[in-house]
């Protein structure tokens, strides 16, 4: 990982950083206003902050990321008395 060090010790990946201020620069604002806005939005909603973890650790561009968010955590017994019910149903 090629990190940026900003102070002691608030290190940010350089990659990730480097996409992110293109996608920033598109919306008119700076690193600044983005930390800033992010920070005010986390303490006026703390829920937020799962929906953006989520979003951060989404994978994309392969089959196992598309089924992000679609999978549960139900339990292998549960889901065969679901798949038994709408067979019955049929």
């Amino acid at each position: 990982m090629n990190a940026v060090r900003v102070r002691k010790n608030f290190l940010i990946d350089k990659e990730i950083m480097d996409k992110a201020q293109q996608v920033i620069h598109a919306h008119h604002k700076n690193l600044t206003e983005a930390i800033t806005l992010y920070f005010k939005a986390i303490t006026k909603e703390p829920a937020i902050l799962e929906q953006i973890e989520e979003s951060a650790n989404k994978r994309t561009g392969s089959f196992i990321g598309m089924l992000d968010g679609k999978i549960g955590d139900k339990s292998y017994k549960t889901m065969r008395k679901e798949l038994a019910r709408s067979e019955e149903e049929v």
